[in-house]
C-alpha cells in the first residue's frame, strides 16, 4: 500500500470506542518514542503496548511517520493553548508574559514524553520545529506587542524577544524536567522571569558592547575551529574516517548515514574501518568529543581579549552565530548526539554548562551581571543562543541581517524587557 493511498484509508473515530483508541494509540506512540527514540521505535511496538494488532494501526495512521507527526501537532496546540490561557486569566501584559512562562515550563514538566519526542522532530521532518517555534512565537509576541503598546514593556523586537524567552525554557526544561526527571524548581521559574523582564546585568548596559551595530566580523578574530594536524600512516587513515564521517553525519544524519558511505568518502575498504572503530555510534561519539572540544576552545579564544561578563556574553554570542553559520554539519552533529547516544549528548551539554557556569560565577563576584544560580542561568543563556542561532543563523533570514538581530538580542539579554 503506498503511502498515498494509506493517508487516504485512515479515518478520525466516530464512536466513542474508536476514539479511546486512538488516544490509546496516540499515548503509547509517544511513551515508545520518548523511551527509544523514532528510528528503534516501530509500529509494531506501540501496537503491543497498546494492545492492538497492527491493521488497527493503520485505520487511524498511514505509518509511524504519520503518527509522530500528530503527535508533534498535539503538542503544539497543547502549549498554544497554555499561552493563550494566559492571556485570559490575566490582562496585564507583564502579568500575562510571566504567567505563560510559568505555564509552559510547568506543562514541559507534567508532559515530559511529548516534550522529548518533538526535541528529535529537526531530525526527522526538519520543517517541522521551523512551524513549531514560529507558531508559539507568534503568541508569545503577541502579548509582547500589547507590552510595548501599553508602555509596559520597552520597545525592543518582539519576534527575537519572543525566540529568546522560548529557547530559555525549552532548555530549563530539558535541563530540570528531562535529565532531572522531575518539575522545574520554583527557583529557576523565578530565574526565569527575572531574566526575561530585567536580564542578566546589574543595571541599565547600552548595547554597543557588541560592537558596529551588532555585526559580528566573519574575518575578526581567532578561527573557532582548530586546524587538523597531518598524519601519517594508520592515524592518516583514523583522521580520514573521522573526516568522511563528518561529513556524511552532518548532511544526512546519523541514522541515514552507513558505514559504507562514510568508508566510500575516505577511501578504504569497509574491514579498514573496523581496524579503527569497533561501531558507527563508537566513531560518532569520538566525533561529538572532539567538535565539541574545539566549539569549546573556540569560543574561548573568541572572548579572550574580554575582561567584564557583559562584554564576554555578547561577543561569546557573536562568536556562536559565527560558528554555526561556518560548520552547519558539525553543528547538527553535536545536536544530534542526545538521540544516539544519550550519555554522550548529555556529556557535551553539561561540560558547556560546567564552564560556563564558573564564568558566570566570577562575573556575578565582580558585580557585573546579577547574582542568580549560575548553572540555571548557563542553561537558560544555552537555551536563547540554540534556538535564536537555528532561527537566524541556520535557517536564514531575508527581512533583516544577523547581525541586526545579534544587536536585539545583546539588548534583550543585558536589559531584559522592563522599562526602568
Amino acid at each position: 500500500m503506498t503511502r498515498r493511498r494509506a493517508a487516504r484509508d485512515t479515518r478520525q473515530p466516530c464512536t466513542r470506542r474508536g476514539k479511546e483508541t486512538l488516544e490509546a494509540l496516540l499515548g503509547c506512540a509517544g511513551e515508545v518514542f520518548a523511551e527509544r527514540g523514532y528510528e528503534a521505535a516501530s509500529v509494531s511496538a506501540i501496537c503491543r503496548r497498546a494492545g492492538v494488532a497492527q491493521g488497527t494501526f493503520y485505520m487511524y495512521f498511514s505509518s509511524k511517520e504519520d503518527v509522530y507527526v500528530r503527535l508533534v501537532a498535539q503538542l503544539q496546540r497543547q502549549i498554544i493553548a497554555e499561552v493563550r490561557c494566559s492571556s485570559e486569566q490575566e490582562t496585564d501584559p507583564e502579568a500575562r508574559l510571566v504567567s505563560a512562562v510559568a505555564r509552559l515550563l510547568s506543562f514541559l514538566s507534567e508532559n515530559r514524553n511529548l516534550f522529548q519526542l518533538f526535541r528529535e522532530a529537526e531530525f526527522i521532518r526538519p520543517e517541522i520545529p521551523k512551524r513549531f517555534y514560529a507558531a508559539v512565537c507568534q503568541e508569545l509576541s503577541e502579548i509582547l506587542r500589547s507590552g510595548i503598546a501599553t508602555g509596559s514593556f520597552r520597545d525592543i523586537n518582539p519576534e527575537v524577544a519572543a525566540y529568546a524567552i522560548l529557547g530559555m525554557v525549552f532548555f530549563l526544561a530539558l535541563r530540570y524536567a528531562l535529565w532531572g526527571n522531575g518539575g522545574v524548581p520554583s527557583n529557576v521559574c523565578a530565574l526565569a522571569t527575572e531574566v526575561m523582564m530585567s536580564g542578566i546585568g546589574a543595571g541599565r548596559h547600552e548595547t554597543m558592547l557588541c560592537g558596529r551595530a551588532g555585526e559580528p566580523s566573519s574575518t575578526a578574530g581567532p578561527p573557532l575551529q582548530q586546524e587538523k594536524p597531518r598524519c601519517e600512516g594508520g592515524e592518516a587513515t583514523r583522521r580520514a574516517l573521522l573526516d568522511a564521517a563528518e561529513r556524511a553525519f552532518g548532511e544526512a544524519g546519523f541514522h541515514r548515514t552507513s558505514v559504507a558511505m562514510i568508508t566510500y568518502l575516505a577511501g578504504v575498504g569497509q574491514g579498514t574501518f573496523y581496524l579503527y572503530f569497533p561501531s558507527k555510534v563508537a566513531l560518532f561519539n569520538e566525533l561529538v568529543r572532539e567538535i565539541g572540544h574545539q566549539f569549546r576552545h573556540g569560543q574561548s579564544e573568541a572572548v579572550a581579549h574580554c575582561r567584564d561578563r557583559r562584554e564576554i556574553e555578547v561577543t561569546g554570542l557573536n562568536a556562536f552565530f559565527r560558528w554555526i553559520r561556518e560548520h552547519p554539519g558539525a553543528y547538527r552533529i553535536l545536536r544530534e548526539a542526545e538521540f544516539v547516544d544519550d550519555h554522550e549528548g548529555k556529556r557535551h551539554y553539561q561540560r558547556l554548562a560546567e564552564g560556563y557556569a564558573r564564568g558566570l560565577s566570577a562575573g556575578m563576584e565582580r558585580g557585573e551581571i546579577r547574582r542568580c544560580d549560575p548553572e540555571a542561568l548557563s542553561y537558560a543563556m544555552q537555551g536563547i543562543a540554540h534556538l535564536c542561532g537555528q532561527r537566524w543563523a541556520l535557517w536564514g533570514e531575508q527581512n533583516s541581517s544577523v547581525g541586526t538581530v545579534l544587536h536585539r538580542l545583546a539588548d534583550f539579554l543585558l536589559n531584559g524587557l522592563s522599562r526602568r
